[in-house]
């Protein structure tokens, strides 16, 4: 059997014109979908590095905390001693 090609005579085709302003309006809505995902996207990455910075600053306060509570507790437990000498 040989490769057979059928038209679809009855089914108008859109002119040319129509086409190009098909096109051009798919084309304005991929360009404007693709905005605002990169917008999108770049709020993501921006709230992702604050958030980070934020973590960071919060963990290093907290050691900071510790470090001071320890050195707090380590002269209070040295004046207990010194005052039982």
């Amino acid at each position: 059997m040989g490769i057979i090609s059928s038209q679809f005579n009855w089914v108008s085709t859109p002119s040319g014109y129509s086409q190009v302003t098909n096109w051009r309006a798919k084309q304005k809505a991929f360009n404007s979908n693709v905005a605002s995902n990169l917008a999108a996207f770049s709020d993501t990455l921006t709230s992702a590095s604050s958030s980070y910075g934020y973590g960071m600053s919060q963990i290093a306060a907290q050691k900071a905390a510790a470090r001071v509570m320890e050195a707090t507790q380590a002269k209070i437990t040295q004046s207990k001693v010194d005052m039982k000498a």
